[in-house]
């Protein structure tokens, strides 16, 4: 059994030039077969995943603020206590909020497929093969799979002897909660894609790194050694993950967090540019441009426009 955490870590502070930001809390557990890996994660803002699917299953807890994700085209949001389970090989999104003051906070449990594969007969879940698997929609609130959520997230924090041990447990004891209290309605069969893909700890601390990384220290050589794994094998399982590659995916979580700072309207489009790591802004604007078909002013200037009485017409979000 092993567990580590993801930040701080001094390879990532060299190349993050913002000391004042909140820096996130990462923690991983993983069991000694590598069939279940645990996560506790409080970001130090808003954090939005892009559509991206792993091979496994993942429970994910609130324990503070909102967590929000869309798959099979249905959006859910949950708050403290409540839970949502991601599939394998099934495209999602998400989103990790602050709500009411406090950071969000999650644990997350990840499990091999064989895992709840092995399990099918005595849950009573759809049967499992090769080319079938059980499918989890909708959300959950149970105080059995937030307290044990919550025991989970103090072990890891705390390192005390014997830690691993009782988080083994109590990750045990959150995989039955689930698959006992999980509406039967919300559960059905789908087809398999058995495409290997990144596995969800390793996209994690992928997405963890890009986004605290500026843009002109951004090297894959250096991701791939943080992750511990080869160039050839993270851009082809990033790939399949996510139909992008790291560069790619890369450049848009920057524009993205660079749209997110022109809502700050101290912030001049040239002091943006150099905050994200862009050499110049001519650089900086030609790139937001191409990506939302406007200069970072004349995005700034739309956003900020009052809405005509068109826009308040009250439609669905």
């Amino acid at each position: 059994m092993s567990a580590d955490s993801w930040a701080p870590d001094p390879r990532l502070n060299r190349l993050v030039e913002q000391p004042d930001e909140p820096k996130p809390r990462c923690i991983f557990w993983t069991n000694q077969a590598e069939q279940m890996c645990v996560q506790n994660f409080c970001p130090g803002e808003d954090v939005h995943y892009q559509p991206h699917t792993y091979s496994e299953y993942t429970i994910v807890v609130c324990l503070e603020g909102e967590i929000i994700k869309t798959q099979f085209g249905q959006t859910f949001a949950i708050g403290r206590g409540g839970s949502i389970i991601s599939n394998p090989g099934v495209e999602h999104s998400s989103g990790y909020l602050s709500r009411n003051g406090k950071r969000c906070e999650a644990v997350s449990l990840s499990l091999d497929r064989r895992v709840l594969a092995s399990l099918s007969q005595e849950f009573n879940l759809p049967s499992a093969n090769q080319n079938y698997c059980a499918a989890f929609t909708g959300s959950l609130e149970n105080t059995i799979l937030h307290d044990c959520a919550r025991n989970i997230a103090e072990e890891l924090r705390a390192g005390q002897a014997g830690h691993k041990i009782v988080i083994e447990t109590l990750a045990t004891r959150l995989l039955v909660g689930a698959l006992r209290s999980w509406p039967r309605a919300n559960i059905s069969r789908i087809d398999v894609d058995n495409s290997p893909r990144l596995p969800r700890r390793d996209f994690v601390r992928a997405y963890e790194f890009m986004r605290w990384c500026r843009k002109d220290n951004f090297r894959l050589q250096q991701l791939c050694q943080f992750l511990g794994c080869s160039e050839e094998r993270f851009t082809r399982l990033f790939l399949a993950s996510t139909r992008h590659t790291p560069a790619s995916f890369y450049n848009r979580m920057l524009l993205e967090r660079a749209r997110d700072l022109l809502s700050n309207q101290k912030l001049s489009i040239k002091e943006i540019g150099f905050q994200l790591g862009f050499k110049t802004s001519s650089h900086f604007i030609a790139a937001f441009r191409r990506e939302f078909a406007a200069a970072p002013q004349e995005y700034r200037q739309r956003s900020l426009s009052p809405a005509t009485p068109d826009d308040q017409s009250g439609g669905a979000v």
